[in-house]
């Protein structure tokens, strides 16, 4: 699951699903949502993490912060610079709002 380039987050979020232990998965959402704070554009990754958290019910403080300077943003969070950019936006956006909602795990 850690070294797989691509479907890490959904082979992560399947682990859970799985076993019911979270914290090997939330580490692998963390360290999704953590690139992009390195101006990562491949926000359909993002989404997936963003689900994967929501599916848990819970997040991490690293997460967390890297959530609220991706928000902070002041631009589209889309790779689209079309109408789809707008749509991506929100879509990114209300998951960022939901996930920040959930309680934090250490």
């Amino acid at each position: 699951m850690e070294d797989a380039k691509h479907g890490q987050v959904e082979a992560a979020v399947a682990l859970w699903a799985i076993t019911g232990n979270p914290q090997p998965t939330l580490s692998v959402l963390e360290n999704t949502v953590l690139s992009f704070t390195e101006d990562d554009d491949r926000y359909g990754y993002l989404l997936e993490a963003l689900r994967g958290f929501l599916r848990i019910g819970a997040t991490t403080p690293a997460a967390r912060t890297a959530l609220d300077i991706i928000r902070a943003r002041d631009r589209r969070l889309s790779h689209y610079r079309d109408y789809r950019a707008i749509l991506d936006d929100q879509e990114l956006r209300s998951a960022m709002e939901a996930v920040l909602a959930l309680p934090a795990t250490d």
